[in-house]
């Protein structure tokens, strides 16, 4: 039986971005298992439709592992439990986005190899994420706790830069050390 490459890396992929999913939609508001499943399909159209066999277990990890809480209430005569992200969960989150961040920007470049070899393109097609839309949103928190946690992420990114530079630079001595014999 033929199985559809692009299609099953879509599934693997949804799988695993599941759990970041759940948080940043919780994080923006308190959802119902159901308010998630109903807003993801409706904001990715149509093109990701999680199933409860999706949804439940996901949020009860992440319940378990403390980086969302669920409440417990009555509407219209039905218990109904909503999720509401913890400090810890936001906390997780924002690394969890620098992360994912760093890992785009790298397979933008290989997308954006891809392009230039393949198709022999001279400028990039592929735009990277741009980490300070992540750090700075529309509006600055005005909440020391706020700026701290934001603060808390530019030093992290700095700390990553600063890494991802040595290694650079150890490449670069490496490379220049070979072209001089």
């Amino acid at each position: 039986m033929y199985c559809d490459p692009v299609s099953k890396s879509l599934e693997w992929s949804r799988k695993g971005y599941m759990g970041m999913a759940l948080l940043l939609m919780i994080n923006e508001k308190s959802m119902t298992g159901y308010d998630i499943m109903r807003l993801m399909s409706e904001i990715t159209e149509g093109h990701w439709k999680p199933t409860p066999g999706g949804v439940y277990p996901v949020l009860k990890r992440l319940e378990g592992g403390g980086l969302v809480h669920g409440e417990w209430s009555a509407k219209k005569g039905r218990r109904r439990k909503a999720y509401v992200i913890t400090d810890e969960g936001r906390k997780s989150l924002d690394r969890v986005l620098l992360r994912q961040s760093e890992i785009a920007f790298g397979i933008n470049r290989l997308f954006d190899s891809f392009l230039k070899d393949i198709f022999e393109l001279s400028t990039p097609q592929v735009s990277p994420p741009s980490i300070f839309t992540m750090v700075f949103q529309e509006e600055m928190p005005d909440k020391a706790k706020d700026m701290e946690e934001r603060r808390e992420m530019i030093i992290s990114l700095i700390q990553s830069l600063q890494q991802t530079l040595g290694i650079l630079d150890e490449r670069l001595k490496a490379a220049k050390k070979k072209s001089t014999f």
